[in-house]
This record gives structure tokens, sequence and C-alpha cells, in this order.
């Protein structure tokens, strides 16, 4: 048989009930063990203190005459005449001198055990199970110039005892199944009530799509557990949201990207075939389609290298850089570039520092920044850059002085594809190069920063431990 899938609710109710019976019986046996043991030292007191009284008196009399009127006796040493007792003298020998029952039956069996240590000098409890109803009895010996002559047994009926346990019993049997009755109909109902919301969550989970993101929980404003679970649930159809829309966005860059270079490559072919033309002409047509070919490859592996960086599947080759020299050949590189546009690069004080990292991936964020520097400002711009260490890591500073980010504009000036405004989307350009960089100061456990204002430049810091 296949195992059976219940319900939460029903879980919840059956191992509530569960517990709660074991907990009852549990109880109900130590209140039913404990009354008892109560009641049957009650008892024992009682008929104890008699025989004790009896044992008493009869040492200090020494005399047997008593035993003629025996009840007459019983009622001057204990005041009243024993109601529900039976009382017998017996000597060392087992023979009975005297004898009061207000119970049934004219005797009682003694074991010769019983009597052979009340003899000894002990006081000796035994319930006669032979005869109904039951009767407890206590035995007290005699005690005559220091040797026991004779024993006093006391008795009393347990049929009251007996009734007694036999109603508390009943009662208990009575009221444990129906008190874990009614907590099971209670707790189904109560945990019903308490997954109710779980239940919300499911319905609103059906009815997620990925055109259908804006489904939310409401609980009441519950601070529980469950309302938790609720507000986790709904942040994370938020993110899931933001997801879907991110992905969306990054498809339609994507094919915008890509749809500019094969437009460019479809018209100028197009209007290469519509006649014959001179060689020259075939060269430089060949030659605008090689870049345009060269702009969709840096595309595609731009995208190929985040992918990975998102599945952590590029690993760091770590070594000793001098951060100075690296600057410095970075600087050298990006001197062709900027002398296009007349745009000086300062080079500032450069600290001598070493850092751990990917020499490759550390030079490639350092481009990618420094072209961005150089590609936002104007003809005849400057781009300042320095590097010094503070609170453990080295920071290298990029400033330039272009056009600037609006503030509107500088918290997603990191993600994919993003450009500001108009003016800086009329650059050219993957739009991948800052995602990169700040990847790849992460991945050493660094960071990278912005700081601008619209005509003011901007200053890009980026951090590497040391």
């Amino acid at each position: 048989m296949g195992k059976v899938n219940l319900p939460i609710k029903w879980k919840l109710t059956l191992w509530y009930g569960g517990i709660l019976s074991i907990i009852l019986v549990i109880f109900a046996s130590g209140v039913y063990i404990y009354f008892k043991n109560s009641l049957q030292k009650s008892i024992d007191a009682k008929i104890r203190s008699i025989g004790e009284v009896l044992s008493s008196s009869l040492t200090e009399t020494h005399n047997t005459s008593i035993f003629g009127n025996f009840e007459r006796y019983l009622e001057n040493v204990l005041g009243r005449k024993p109601k529900g007792k039976f009382i017998q003298i017996m000597d060392s020998s087992g023979r009975i001198g005297a004898k009061m029952s207000d119970i049934e039956g004219e005797t009682l069996p003694t074991s010769f055990s019983t009597l052979e240590s009340a003899l000894r000098g002990e006081i000796v409890y035994e319930t006669i199970e032979r005869v109904t109803p039951r009767i407890r009895m206590v035995t007290i010996p005699i005690v005559e110039n220091k040797k026991v002559s004779s024993v006093v047994q006391v008795g009393t009926s347990l049929e009251d005892f007996d009734e007694t346990m036999k109603k508390l019993l009943i009662i208990m049997i009575i009221s444990i199944p129906t008190s874990i009755s009614v907590t099971i109909v209670v707790g189904y109902f109560m945990a019903k009530k308490a997954l109710r919301p779980v239940d919300q969550i499911r319905r609103a989970a059906v009815k997620i799509s990925s055109s259908n993101l804006d489904e939310k929980i409401d609980i009441g404003g519950r601070r529980d557990e469950l309302g938790r679970l609720a507000q986790t649930f709904n942040a994370m159809i938020g993110r899931l949201k933001d997801a879907f829309q991110r992905v969306n966005q990054f498809s339609i860059d994507v094919s915008h990207e890509l749809k500019t270079p094969l437009t460019i490559l479809k018209g100028e072919t197009e209007v290469a075939l519509r006649k014959e033309r001179e060689k020259e002409d075939y060269k430089e047509l060949l030659k605008s389609n090689l870049e345009e070919i060269d702009r969709m490859s840096s595309i595609i592996d731009d995208l190929l290298l985040l992918s990975k960086a998102d599945a952590k599947e590029i690993k760091l080759n770590l070594e000793e850089i001098a951060l100075r020299d690296l600057i410095m050949g970075v600087c050298m590189d990006m001197k062709i570039f900027a002398d296009r546009k007349s745009i000086e690069i300062d080079v500032g004080e450069l600290e001598d520092v070493r850092v751990k990292g990917d020499e490759l991936k550390i030079r490639r964020m350092l481009w990618n920044i420094m072209e961005n520097g150089i590609k936002y400002t104007e003809n005849g711009g400057k781009v300042f850059i320095s590097s010094y260490v503070n609170d453990g890591y080295a920071r290298i500073d990029v400033k330039d002085s272009g056009t600037g980010i609006s503030e509107e504009d500088i918290r997603f000036i990191f993600d994919r594809f993003y450009r500001a405004d108009r003016s800086r989307r009329r650059e050219s350009g993957s739009g991948l190069g800052l995602s990169i960089s700040k990847w790849i100061a992460e991945a050493h456990g660094g960071s990278i920063e912005v700081e601008s204002q619209p005509g003011q430049g901007s200053l890009f810091s980026m951090k590497l431990p040391i």
C-alpha cells in the first residue's frame, strides 16, 4: 500500500490529539495510583491506631477476663463500638482468645508467616483477597515482660475503597476519550483557521505566471510565522517581477544592440549590389562590414563573459600585481584614443602598492573605466587618474571632465546595456563595460562606486583589497 498523504491540518490535529492522549493517560494513571495509595495509607493508619491502642491496653491490664465481654471492653478502651471492623486477639500458638466482627464472616484466615513475623515483634499489613469484600488487616504484637505473648489483629472492609476506586476508574475511562475527542474537533478547526494563510499562498501561487506577477497575499497584518511567510512570498513575487522585467528589457536591449550592426551590414551590402563599383569602394564596404562584425562579436563575447560570471564558472588567476605599473601601462594604451579627441590623461600620485588579483581582469576593469571617461568627455577635456591606500584597500580614482550623469540615472549605471541620457546613447559600445567592471571588482572582494553631476564630470572609484 502507498503512503497516505494527509493534509497538514489533519497531521497537526492527529499529532496534537496523540500527544494529548499520552499526557492524559500518564496523568490519569498517576492520579489513580496516588489516590489509591493515599486511601490505602489512610486505612492502614486507622486500623493501626486501633490496634496500637488495644495492644497498649492489654499490655497494661494483663487480665484475660475481659475476653468474656470483649465488645464492652472495646467500647471502654476505644470510646465507641468499632463499625465496619474485625478485631481478634490471638495467642502465640494461633488460638483465638477473643474477637469482634462488624463485617461479614466469622473468622479470617491468618497465615503462618504473618503470625511468625508478629511474634518477632513486627507489625504486619496484609490484604485478604480470598473473602468478599476484601479485608485490609494489620497484626500488632502484644508484649508482656519484654516478650510477645499474643497478637491483636484489626481488619476493615475494603468495599468502600474498591467502590471509590471503581468510580474513579469509570470517570477516567469516560472523561479521557471525551476530552480527546473534543480536543481533536476543536484542534482541527483551530489548525484549519491557523493554516488559512497557507491556502491563500497556494491559491496565489497557482495564479502566478510570467504575465501575472501582480498577485499579492493579504492576511490582515498578521505578525506571526505565517504573516512573515506571506511577507516573504510577496517579496519573492516582487523580485520575480523585477527579474522578469530585467530579462525582458535585456532581451529588447540585446535585440536592439545586434539589430543595429546587422541593419548597417544589410544596408551597405544592398547599396553595393545595386551597381558596379570601383575596387576601392568594395574595400571600404568590407572594412565597414568588418567593423560591424567586430562590434557584434564584442557584444557576444561580453554577454558570454557575464553569463559565465553569473553561473560562477570563471576562476580568477590570482597573483601579486604591482598596481602602479599596471595603471601606467593602461594609461599608455589609452593615450592613443585620448589623442584623437585632444583629451589629456593626467596621471596623479600613484602609491606603490601590490594587490593580489587577476592581472588581465583588473587591466580590463581599468581599461573600461578610462575608455568610458574618454568617450563621454568633450574634445579638449581631461581624464585624471590616481591611486592610494585607504582602510586596507588600494583605491583607484578616475575622474573625467565629461557630461556627467543625472541622479536619476546614476543608480542604473552598472546595469547591462544601460546608457543614461541621449547624448550618452549616441556613443558606440556594447553597453556592458561598466557591468563587467563591477563584476571584476566584486569578484576580487572589492567594489566600484560612482559620483557624478550633470555637466561636472564623473568620478569612478575602484577598491581592491591589499
